[in-house]
């Protein structure tokens, strides 16, 4: 495969519930991370945006880049605020860490406030997610979707996990041994330049989720450090298809240590009904059964205008995009069949709205919930 193609890529439990409100609307077919915290320093943001770990290709290099991470390190424990703006190729609505060779660069801020316990936000056109300390809240603009979850949830594509930098350092050190990625450095004038480049990861025996995320992607990260500060000055990453390396993130400023306004950090909609994800899910017709099976179950409920037998797999689909959807017929079903890092399957359909128009896909469904019940997570 060698395009980017547009499919469902989601990264978290929490989040899954989402994914199909986004995709139902504005017929998409794809999903794919950011977060942050007190020892936050530059070289967490390089780690939380390269997700993955590397190996040196030199020792001298290797020297070099340890010396630089762990100053860099060091200059964190100032830190009280962040605020990084940035481009990344996908669409307004999209799950944050989705990319889309179809959408444009749209620009995204995600703000920061080193606490305790930390607070952030991150923010595009059409979606906004944050955390306030103690729970996480999620919702597109339109408020076709407000979902919310104890803790820090899914919402931001898997970013708190990055939020205990220098542990996460020893880490991608010590899994540097089994990685293939390599590593360079270079310094121009005040400006360190290291540039990290790692293939793919994922089963791809099915390319389906090939370059449908920085992870499942040939890739090249490139970070500018400022060689005074050893801070972060400007975040690049790129994919390789057709032949050639292509720009799908870039920041456009990275602030420290600017004032914040708490109250706008943490605002959300008011008077408005939270799903919360938390809450256990139950279903005797979505566990058991093969994701063929679920897939079916929800076609039908869809062709018969009733969803309430199979009403989880929906979760917080507004009801207004659901009935658009009644009165369907499912012409054709396929075999599933997994791809990439994607926890869950793909099922193959073709489907003929009440209107007449045809469409075809791959529906996403998982089931790694407590209970083992098949959600949709995208495709439709």
């Amino acid at each position: 495969m060698n395009e980017i193609i547009p499919k469902i890529k989601p990264s978290a439990p929490l989040s899954l519930k989402e994914n199909i409100i986004n995709k139902i609307k504005m017929e998409q077919k794809k999903m794919k991370k950011l977060t942050f915290k007190k020892l936050l320093t530059v070289a967490a943001v390089f780690a939380a945006l390269l997700m993955l770990p590397f190996v040196f290709t030199a020792n001298n290099e290797a020297k070099a880049a340890t010396k630089l991470l762990d100053e860099s390190i060091n200059q964190s424990d100032n830190l009280k605020t962040m605020i990084v703006k940035f481009l990344m190729l996908t669409t307004p609505n999209e799950n944050f860490e989705a990319i889309r060779e179809d959408g444009s660069m749209i620009e995204h801020t995600f703000t920061i406030m080193f606490d305790h316990p930390n607070k952030w936000r991150l923010e595009k056109q059409g979606r906004i997610s944050v955390f306030d300390g103690v729970n996480s809240y999620s919702w597109l603009k339109t408020l076709e979707m407000k979902i919310m979850a104890n803790g820090v949830a899914g919402f931001f594509g898997g970013w708190d996990k990055f939020l205990d930098i220098q542990n996460l350092l020893k880490q991608e050190q010590e899994s540097a041994k089994n990685d293939g990625s390599e590593i360079n450095m270079k310094e121009t004038g005040s400006q360190i330049i290291l540039t990290v480049k790692s293939k793919a990861k994922g089963d791809f025996t099915n390319n389906y989720m090939k370059n449908s995320s920085i992870e499942e992607s040939d890739n090249r990260r490139i970070y500018t450090f400022d060689k005074e500060t050893k801070l972060i000055k400007e975040m690049q990453i790129q994919i390789f298809y057709n032949n050639s390396y292509h720009t799908i993130f870039e920041t456009t400023s990275i602030l420290y240590n600017v004032p914040v306004d708490v109250d706008r950090l943490l605002e959300r909609p008011q008077n408005v009904e939270w799903m919360n994800l938390n809450k256990p899910l139950y279903s005797q017709a979505l566990t058991g059964i093969t994701s063929k099976e679920a897939a079916n179950l929800i076609f039908t409920a869809l062709a018969n205008k009733n969803i309430e037998p199979v009403k989880e797999a929906f979760g917080s689909l507004n009801k207004n995009l659901t009935e658009s959807l009644y009165g369907l017929k499912l012409i054709e079903l396929g075999d599933s069949f997994k791809s990439g890092l994607y926890v869950g399957e793909f099922v193959p359909y073709k489907i003929k709205f009440a209107n007449g128009k045809t469409a075809e896909g791959n529906i996403a469904l998982r089931n790694d919930n407590p209970n083992k019940i098949w959600i949709i997570d995208g495709g439709l």
